[in-house]
């Protein structure tokens, strides 16, 4: 017997999935949302943004900060 037709027919797994449910798929599915979740919890793209328009918002007294985040006098 080949591993072709060992794996094409399984009853005892489909008996399996029919009393119990089909884990594989529910596990599949669970490590999918939580891969969601994380990806979502994990994600500081718009804490990034908010920190750039409150930097670009930011008064110094002491000058303009320029792109390479230098502190520039203000000119006279």
């Amino acid at each position: 017997m080949s591993t072709s037709a060992i794996s094409a027919t399984t009853p005892i797994y489909d008996l399996l999935v029919q009393e119990r449910g089909d884990a594989q798929a529910e596990a599949r599915t669970a490590a999918q949302q939580t891969q969601d979740t994380a990806r979502q919890a994990l994600d500081w793209s718009s804490v990034r943004a908010a920190a750039a328009r409150r930097e670009e918002r930011a008064f110094s007294a002491f000058g303009r900060s320029g792109d390479d985040g230098q502190v520039r006098a203000l000119p006279t």
